[in-house]
């Protein structure tokens, strides 16, 4: 017999009572136990879940960071290249509308109000938070397709080619000055008649020199008319440039008339900050002197420099450099040093792009 506390099993039906009791109540304790094993199971799964969730949502924190920073390096580096492309688009115009400055004008200084005078030029107070006007005058200088034209005067009855014939335009389209070929003097204003062997309509002295295709469609040009395009490029500081540039930042026009006067300004580069123009007159010696303006005359003015600072990333989330300077090869009385800070504080957020180029003056002499 057996015994637990002072208690007595008193026979086999006991023993068998007690055995299906200790049964009944370990039955329920494994309930118990599996109610609560069961029960802690689904905590465990609810602390893992957010775990999870936690750890997801860290996993989605960095995604959208590093996807934030694509954008921004992606946006970014968009602007840089479509800044590379507009500068290109728009350098080659620029710097072939200086090369043809006194195409087939003739030759008077600046001081002079006759029309196309003063080749090129530019105009305004330059300071380092202003940029001056450049203007050119130039047959060649314009947007028809016949800009440029031009042919010597061969013969007694003043024969061209290349000029706009009847077939191509009428009367008032085919328009012509004459312009010394020794002195570039302006002889006078004529058109080109004929197809098959085009000629001036009125020869007098023009034989033995140049025609050149006159964009304004007077029969003679009178003040403020002109006799060649009259191309002006400058900041428009009268319009907001886009969202997208940065403050203080302008829009580069160019604006090309024919009746003197500024012409319809059209934009053509976005985002600019500053521009302005160095002049290379060469003496009599051969010594070449750099100098802001062009009063050295066209005898001696042979080179054009043209300094531009355009825009070349969005904002940033760090500064650069404080100051860009153009034209440091010419040394510290020439060129110009463009404090962001004294212009807006913010400009040093953001990338530049320095443009530099020099242009031969082919065409005053």
């Amino acid at each position: 017999m057996m015994h637990d506390a002072g208690y007595k099993i008193k026979d086999k039906k006991h023993a068998s009572w007690l055995m299906n009791r200790a049964s009944r109540i370990s039955r329920k304790i494994m309930h118990r136990v599996s109610c609560i094993v069961h029960r802690d199971r689904k905590g465990v799964t609810l602390v893992e879940l957010m775990i999870t969730l936690v750890i997801f949502s860290v996993v989605i924190s960095m995604i959208y960071s590093v996807f934030n920073a694509f954008v921004k390096q992606a946006t970014s580096e968009r602007k840089t290249a479509k800044t590379e492309m507009d500068v290109i688009n728009v350098a080659w115009p620029l710097l072939k509308d200086i090369q043809t400055a006194g195409f087939g004008a003739p030759k008077y200084s600046c001081t002079s109000t006759t029309q196309c005078d003063c080749h090129i030029n530019v105009t305004g107070t330059e300071s380092a938070t202003v940029s001056r006007t450049l203007t050119i005058h130039s047959t060649a200088a314009g947007d028809d397709q016949h800009a440029g034209k031009w042919s010597y005067i061969t013969g007694s009855s003043c024969d061209v080619t290349g000029l706009p014939d009847e077939d191509d335009e009428a009367e008032n389209q085919r328009r012509v000055v004459v312009i010394n070929n020794l002195d570039k003097s302006r002889i006078g204003y004529t058109y080109v008649k004929g197809t098959a062997s085009p000629q001036l309509n009125a020869c007098g002295s023009f034989e033995g020199h140049i025609a050149y295709w006159m964009a304004n469609t007077s029969a003679s040009p009178v003040a403020p008319q002109l006799g060649c395009y009259e191309t002006e490029y400058s900041l428009d500081t009268s319009t907001a440039a886009p969202a997208t540039c940065a403050a203080d930042t302008l829009s580069l026009r160019r604006s090309v008339s024919t009746v003197g006067g500024s012409g319809t300004a059209q934009p053509i580069l976005d985002c600019v900050l500053y521009v302005t123009y160095r002049f290379g007159c060469i003496s009599s010696s051969g010594a070449l002197t750099w100098q802001t303006g062009t009063d050295c005359g066209t005898s001696k003015l042979r080179l054009v420099k043209v300094g531009m600072i355009v825009q070349n990333s969005m904002r940033r989330d760090f500064q650069g450099a404080n100051t860009i300077t153009l034209f440091e090869d010419l040394g510290t009385t020439l060129q110009r040093q463009i404090d962001l800070d004294a212009i807006n504080t913010s400009l040093r957020f953001y990338k530049w792009r320095k443009l530099e180029q020099t242009i031969v003056l082919k065409n005053l002499e």
